[in-house]
């Protein structure tokens, strides 16, 4: 004997899928800040950042997702490495729009006065997302501190040959999102 799914059955099946689909688009998001940020990919951030988001990451005052993006550039000579780390991501979802708590980890090569360190910096997001014609984007972040250190480098591992760069020149860009 066979049985027919319900009418509600599909419906509550559809639920969970929609939610399900929307929870791997809201990762996407979070981690492709986390790479347009490394990379200096700033189509990529315009992609996931609202223009008219709002964003607090604790400086003097917040900024717009445009202002964030625009002044995202390469420098003229690339640090020897940055990358974002972001997990733990709880994601609480409204309809079309979302909330997270995601956890960041962010370890940078820099120079101070002269001088090679290691800046690492860690906390978390609190995100607020909506679905927008484009698909689901930041409207809101807040970055909460947790710990952060700045170490000086006094060895340093040898690079391999596949150093991390700015877009487009670094090997990765099309390699999983030929739109990108």
């Amino acid at each position: 004997m066979t049985q027919t799914a319900s009418a509600g059955d599909l419906a509550a099946l559809e639920a969970r899928l929609r939610a399900l689909e929307d929870r791997e688009a809201i990762r996407d998001v979070l981690t492709g800040i986390a790479r347009g940020t490394d990379r200096y990919d700033q189509a990529l951030l315009a992609r996931y950042i609202a223009a008219d988001a709002r964003l607090d990451m604790g400086g003097k005052q917040a900024m717009t997702g445009a202002d964030f993006v625009a002044n995202l550039r390469a420098p003229a000579q690339p640090r020897p490495g940055r990358m974002h780390i972001v997990s733990n991501a709880r994601i609480a979802l409204d309809g079309d729009s979302a909330r997270t708590e995601t956890y960041l980890v962010s370890c940078q090569d820099v120079f101070v006065d002269g001088v090679r360190k290691t800046r690492m910096r860690a906390g978390r997001y609190l995100d607020r997302l909506e679905r927008r014609p484009e698909g689901w984007q930041l409207v809101e972040r807040t970055l909460i501190d947790e710990w952060g250190r700045i170490d000086e480098v006094t060895e340093a591992a040898p690079r391999g040959r596949h150093a991390g760069l700015p877009v487009p020149d670094d090997r990765s860009t099309g390699w999983v999102d030929p739109a990108a």
